[in-house]
C-alpha cells in the first residue's frame, strides 16, 4: 500500500469539481513537434503576457535567447517569451495547427484589442483546410465579440459555433456566455438540458463511467453555483443534492458542501464577468483536448508520456485573459509540478497579479523540492501571515505538510493542533484527523497515527478512511483486525484494482500468505496494466517468492513510468533486489534515492541502515510461483 504526502484537496470547495468532456479529434499539433528556426519579433505583448516575464540576474526579462525552443518557455511559464517566439514562427509553421494564431489573437484580447485579435483569427481562418479549426475559430471569435460589448452578436455566433466544439465544452461555454452577458436564465436552461435524469458514480478509480461522472459534475456544480450566486439558496442545494444522491457513501463530504450552499463558508463564488467566463471556457477546452489526445492513444495502443505542452500552453496562454483565475494558474502548477518542472511552478505561483496564502504554499513545495528549504521556510512563513479566516484551515493544510516535508516535528505538531481546534464540521475534523494520521506517520509515532485514523473513520466512515485505518492498524501490529477490513472493503469492490492491491501488498508485507498475497496482485495488475504502483506490488510479490529476474523487471517499469519523480518505497525495493543481485552500487544508489524522496521516520532509518551496513537478511528463497485464475482475489465472507 503506497503513501505520498500530497496536498489535502477540500471536499468543500464545489468549485473545485470542475473537469471538461471530449469526444471530438483535437486539431493541433504539440509545442514539442515545431522544431523550426526562431526569428527575432517586435511583437506587442499585452501586460499580463509581460507580467510571466523570467526575470533574469541583470533584472531584465531574459527572452527568447534563454530558451532553445517554445516548449522550454511554456516549461518556464514564460509566456512573454513563448509568444514572442510563436510569433517569430514563419507563416507556414504556424498553419500546422489553429492554436499557434490562436495564441496570439487571445493575447492581442487579453490587451483589449480585439480589432488585432479578430483580424489574426480571419487572415488564419481564410486559410484553413477543413480539418476542424473553422469551429473552433468561430468559438473564439464569439467570445472576442462578448468582450467587446456585443452581446447580442457574440450569443448568434457562439450558438453557431459550439455544435463543432469537443464534448460539452460548447454547451458549457454558452451557459458560462449567457451568465456573464447578465442572462442567467437562459444559462439556467443550459444548464438543466445538459443533466441527465440518472446520475451513476463510478464504483472504484479505474471504473470508465469516471470520465462521463466527471463530466456530469461539472454541469451540477456549476449550475448550483449560479443559483447561490442569485440568492436561490435551496434550489442550488437540490440541485447539488443529485450528485450527493448518487454517492451515499460520501454523505459526510457532501452535507458539508450543501452547509457551503447555504453559509457561503468555503465557497469561492464570485459572479463570472466576460473575461472570466472566457478564461474558463477556454480552460474546459483545453482540459477537453487533453482527454481526446489521452483517449485517441489508449485505443491505438500506445501509452501517455511525457508534458503535455499543448495543454500547458493553452491553458497559461488562457489565463493572460484573467490572470485571477486562481484556479486555473493551480491547474497549470499542477501540471509543471507532475513533471517536477519546479522552477516553473515558483515561477508561475509568484508571477500572480495577487499575492495569495495557496500560491505560497504552491511556491514552497516547488522551492523543497529543489533543495531551496530556506525560500520555503520563509513561503510558508508567509501564506500563514497572509491567509485570512476564510481560507485559514486549507492553508494550515498545506502549511503543516510543507512543514513536515522540511523535517520540523515541533513545528508541524503545533499546526496539527491548529488544524484540528479550526475543524468547524464533522467532514472538516475527520479530514483534520486524517491529514494527523499521515503527518504521525510520516514522523514515525505510529500509535497516534492509528489513533488518528481511527478518528477520521469514525467520522467519515468512508472507503478511502477505511483503507487508511487499515494501513495504520497494520503498521502497529493490529494484523487480523486490519485484514478483516481490507477484506470486507474487497467484498464491496471484487472488481477496484487499488483495493486488490491494497490487501495484497499487506499480505506479502505482513502475514506469510504470499501465494494468496501473489494471486491477488497478480488479478491487481491484469486489471490496471499500466498503474506503476501496481506494478511494484506485484514485483514485490515476485521478490518474496525469490524470481528476482521478474521482480526487478516490473518494478524498474514502475520506476520508468514515475519519472522524473521518484518513490522511496519503489527505490528501497530496487535496492534491496540489486543487493540481492550482487550490484551493491546500484543498491545503494537506489536506497539514496529512497531517503531523498522523503520516506517515513521509520523506514528512513532502515534505509539509513543499509547505506552503512547493506542488507543483513539472507536473499529471499526461491518458490515455485503459484497458478493464477481470473477468479483469484474475490472473497466471500468466510474469507474475513
Amino acid at each position: 500500500m503506497h503513501f505520498r504526502l500530497t496536498f489535502a484537496a477540500s471536499a468543500l470547495t464545489l468549485s473545485a469539481m470542475m473537469s471538461a468532456c471530449a469526444t471530438e479529434p483535437a486539431p493541433a499539433q504539440p509545442v514539442a513537434e515545431i522544431d523550426a528556426p526562431i526569428v527575432e519579433s517586435s511583437i506587442p505583448l499585452s501586460p499580463a503576457a509581460r507580467a510571466t516575464a523570467v526575470i533574469g540576474d541583470n533584472g531584465m526579462p531574459v527572452g527568447i535567447s534563454a530558451y532553445p525552443a517554445p516548449l522550454d518557455a511554456v516549461k518556464a511559464g514564460d509566456m512573454a517569451a513563448f509568444l514572442e517566439m510563436t510569433s517569430g514562427l514563419s507563416q507556414e509553421d504556424r498553419d500546422v495547427s489553429p492554436l499557434f494564431d490562436a495564441f496570439l489573437a487571445l493575447d492581442r484580447a487579453a490587451d483589449g484589442d480585439m480589432l488585432a485579435a479578430r483580424n489574426i483569427l480571419q487572415s488564419s481562418n481564410s486559410q484553413d483546410d477543413e480539418d476542424g479549426e473553422t469551429g473552433f475559430y468561430a468559438f473564439l471569435d464569439a467570445w472576442l465579440l462578448a468582450m467587446e460589448g456585443k452581446p447580442d452578436e457574440a450569443i448568434e455566433r457562439h450558438r453557431g459555433a459550439a455544435g463543432s466544439m469537443p464534448g460539452l465544452t460548447g454547451d458549457l461555454s454558452l451557459a458560462a456566455m449567457l451568465e456573464a452577458l447578465g442572462r442567467p436564465e437562459q444559462a439556467l436552461a443550459v444548464y438543466e438540458f445538459m443533466t441527465p435524469a440518472e446520475i451513476e458514480a463510478p464504483e472504484h478509480q479505474f471504473d470508465p463511467k469516471g470520465l462521463l461522472y466527471s463530466h456530469v459534475r461539472t454541469v451540477i456544480s456549476r449550475h448550483a453555483l449560479l443559483l447561490q450566486r442569485l440568492g436561490r439558496i435551496e434550489e442550488a442545494k437540490a440541485v447539488y443534492q443529485k450528485l450527493a444522491d448518487a454517492e451515499p457513501e460520501e454523505a459526510i463530504s457532501y452535507a458539508a458542501a450543501l452547509e457551503s450552499l447555504e453559509t457561503g463558508k468555503n465557497l469561492d463564488n464570485e459572479a463570472l464577468d466576460v473575461p472570466a467566463a472566457f478564461t474558463q471556457s477556454l480552460a474546459d477546452v483545453s482540459r477537453a483536448l487533453q482527454e481526446q489526445r489521452i483517449i485517441r492513444t489508449i485505443m491505438m495502443g500506445g501509452q501517455i508520456e511525457g508534458f503535455d505542452d499543448q495543454r500547458s500552453a493553452f491553458d497559461q496562454v488562457a489565463l493572460l485573459i484573467n490572470p485571477e483565475d486562481e484556479g486555473l494558474r493551480a491547474a497549470v502548477i499542477d501540471q509543471l509540478y507532475e513533471h517536477a518542472l519546479y522552477e516553473g511552478v515558483a515561477h508561475v505561483a509568484m508571477s500572480a497579479p495577487e499575492d495569495t496564502a495557496s500560491l505560497q504554499i504552491a511556491a514552497g513545495q516547488a522551492l523543497i523540492m529543489s533543495g531551496k528549504e530556506d525560500e520555503a521556510r520563509a513561503a510558508v512563513t508567509r501564506a500563514l501571515e497572509i491567509t485570512d479566516e476564510d481560507d485559514r484551515l486549507q492553508t494550515l493544510y498545506g502549511a503543516l505538510q510543507l512543514r513536515t516535508m522540511l523535517h520540523d516535528k515541533d513545528g508541524s505538531t503545533e499546526l496539527v493542533e491548529e488544524v484540528i481546534t479550526l475543524a468547524s464540521n464533522q467532514a472538516e475534523r475527520a479530514s483534520a484527523h486524517g491529514l494527523a494520521a499521515e503527518i504521525n506517520d510520516q514522523f514515525g509515532d505510529l500509535k497516534a497515527a492509528a489513533y488518528h485514523a481511527e478518528k477520521a473513520r469514525e467520522l467519515d466512515d468512508t472507503h478511502d478512511r477505511r483503507m487508511a485505518l487499515a494501513n495504520a492498524l497494520g503498521k502497529v501490529g493490529e494484523i487480523n483486525p486490519a485484514l478483516a477490513i481490507l477484506r470486507t472493503e474487497l467484498l464491496g469492490r471484487p472488481n477496484d484494482p487499488y483495493t486488490l492491491n491494497s490487501l495484497g501488498y499487506f499480505l506479502i508485507e505482513n502475514t506469510d500468505k504470499y501465494e494468496e498475497g501473489f494471486k491477488i496482485l497478480y488479478r491487481a495488475r491484469s486489471l490496471a496494466e499500466r498503474d506503476p504502483y501496481i506494478a511494484d506490488s506485484l514485483g514485490w510479490a515476485y521478490y518474496r517468492l525469490g524470481h528476482l529476474k521478474d521482480a526487478q523487471r516490473l518494478i524498474e517499469q514502475s520506476r520508468a513510468k514515475l519519472e522524473p519523480h521518484k518513490h522511496w518505497e519503489i527505490e528501497t525495493h530496487l535496492g534491496d533486489i540489486y543487493w540481492h543481485q550482487g550490484d551493491e552500487e546500484a543498491a545503494r544508489e537506489a536506497w539514496q534515492n529512497a531517503i531523498e524522496a522523503r520516506p517515513p521516520a521509520t523506514q528512513r532509518a532502515e534505509l539509513e541502515d543499509k547505506l552503512a551496513n547493506g542488507l543483513t537478511t539472507p536473499k529471499p528463497e526461491r518458490q515455485a510461483l503459484p497458478s493464477v485464475s481470473i477468479g483469484d482475489g474475490e472473497i466471500d465472507r468466510q474469507d474475513i
